[in-house]
């Protein structure tokens, strides 16, 4: 029978926290979870450098054919240049649940640095004209970045004492802004050159992260969740005194994880992915994937994956398309850095709600500037896709990866997590793949009157976010358990009262 006192003493310890007391308790904790988050900063480096290569003219030349006296690359060459990332990110996000459950999460980790510098070799050494081993080597990296992603949610979502769970989890999309912010500056910096190195050296300078990761994971501490699940309590105690120090109760935070997993494995004994869709673990599947699925709907990878090449379909010179995507993704920096300062303070729901709102207006602002087809226009269009990044990237590209690696179970958080991963690919690879048949001059030539689009798809996606989405703000995992457990509404999360931790599980 699960000691239900000590979760209730560990719950209201978790409760005291402020932000700053738990940075100053947890710093190391704090500072391993952006180590390992740094595989999201590859996620973001690709995802930028697969639109910003397409406007190098040189890689355009080699990689393209010659239409009217001008290289062009045709759009399914660029779907599937585009998408071959996202393809591997599904196997690769599907792929972790099994991988970390048996080998960690440094382990899974490891996995995927070692996949990635093979899937570089072959992008950095790809011939001209080859094609299909740029979208091999593609493919590849994206079962790494998948498991990046994943592993770098859960190991944030696992270490961090309540207080700091919304801020790392948040940074996790931080680290993919800064991935993104880093690409477009390499491309700004090579996109110019008139030879191969001016795409080779933006595929080079991903080597570096993985190399880093390698090194500083021998010395990075394990999950304490994966080790009292293999039944190592007392690896666990060592972890959590080197996380957070000795002075902390350690035997207090042992018995919470160890009784927490008791308490889910009474509810379903199996933990397969087939446990994803059953009983209330259905719900929480669902919104763990959804909250990616709102982020395609709100149009990010037409406002931002393609901001550098729309930009220079619209008019505006290289080196003017180049500086605005630098300008795009510091944009995003900032929004990501607000909404760590106030995802404890203003919730989760709030400002994932309010981001869907704001997404969607901006698409309908910049639809309509599209309408007289004047390049007058350009820099008002400019400008909205800096103050889309900014309300995207307050709202719901930080707020994803926080409520996904929240309202999943402790038992199955690796499988959701990469799950919800899988689905994140699927829809990006969708979007890649039909954006630029809407946005080339060649095929639908729609140019910003997308935004019409993905802000009647955003404005949809806002009323089932309001239904569905649940506050999970400072609320402990046996807490969220049982809330998910009895049902309660989405609306009525934040403010639903638990008088006491054994009451929370009186049916057990």
């Amino acid at each position: 029978m699960p000691n239900l006192d000590a979760l209730a003493q560990a719950a209201a310890h978790e409760h005291s926290y402020t932000p700053l007391t738990a940075i100053r308790i947890y710093w190391r904790a704090f500072g391993w979870c952006m180590f390992m988050s740094i595989g999201a900063l590859l996620w973001g480096y690709d995802a930028q450098v697969g639109g910003g290569i397409l406007s190098v003219p040189s890689f355009r030349r080699d990689f393209g054919s010659i239409i009217d006296g001008q290289p062009v690359l045709s759009a399914a060459w660029q779907s599937g240049f585009n998408s071959a990332s996202s393809i591997g990110g599904m196997f690769g996000g599907l792929s972790l649940g099994w991988i970390a459950d048996h080998f960690g999460r440094r382990g899974a980790v490891a996995i995927a640095c070692c996949v990635s510098i093979v899937a570089i070799i072959l992008q950095f050494f790809t011939p001209v004209e080859a094609n299909p081993m740029l979208l091999v080597g593609k493919l590849i990296n994206g079962f790494a970045l998948g498991m990046y992603v994943s592993s770098a949610s859960s190991y944030s979502s696992e270490i961090s004492p309540l207080a700091l769970r919304g801020i790392t989890t948040g940074a996790v999309n931080l680290w993919i802004v800064l991935g993104q912010f880093l690409s477009n500056g390499v491309i700004e910096g090579t996109g110019t050159r008139d030879d191969k190195y001016a795409y080779r050296l933006p595929f080079a300078i991903q080597w570096i992260f993985p190399v880093i990761l390698l090194a500083g994971l021998p010395f990075a501490p394990e999950s304490p969740w994966w080790l009292v699940r293999k039944g190592r309590n007392d690896d666990a105690r060592k972890v959590i005194a080197r996380l957070a120090g000795a002075d902390l109760d350690l035997d207090l935070h042992v018995a919470q994880i160890r009784e927490t997993i008791e308490l889910e494995e009474r509810e379903a004994a199996s933990a397969s992915y087939l446990d994803l869709f059953r009983g209330v673990n259905l719900r929480r599947t669902i919104v763990a994937s959804m909250v990616f699925v709102l982020q395609q709907v709100a149009g990010v990878v037409f406002v931002l994956g393609f901001s550098t090449y729309f930009f220079e379909l619209a008019g505006f010179a290289d080196e003017n398309a180049f500086r605005l995507g630098v300008g795009v993704t510091a944009i995003g920096i900032v929004g990501n850095l607000i909404a760590g300062v106030y995802v404890n303070k203003f919730g989760r729901r709030f400002l994932f709600n309010w981001g869907m709102v704001g997404c969607a207006i901006v698409n309908f602002l910049i639809a309509f500037l599209a309408l007289p087809g004047r390049t007058s226009t350009n820099w008002a269009m400019a400008i909205f896709t800096l103050i889309y990044n900014l309300v995207y990237q307050v709202g719901i590209g930080p707020l994803g990866y926080v409520i996904f690696a929240e309202v999943s179970s402790a038992k199955l958080r690796s499988k959701t997590v990469g799950f919800s991963i899988l689905i994140n690919s699927l829809c990006g690879m969708i979007a890649n793949i039909v954006i630029p048949y809407l946005v080339n001059p060649d095929e639908a030539n729609l140019g910003g009157k997308v935004g019409f689009i993905f802000g009647g798809l955003g404005a949809i996606g806002t009323v089932w976010a309001w239904f569905f989405i649940p506050e999970t703000k400072n609320r402990t995992v046996d807490e969220l358990d049982v809330m998910f457990e009895r049902r309660i509404t989405a609306r009525k999360f934040g403010e639903y009262k638990i008088e006491d931790v054994t009451d929370v599980h009186e049916k057990q």
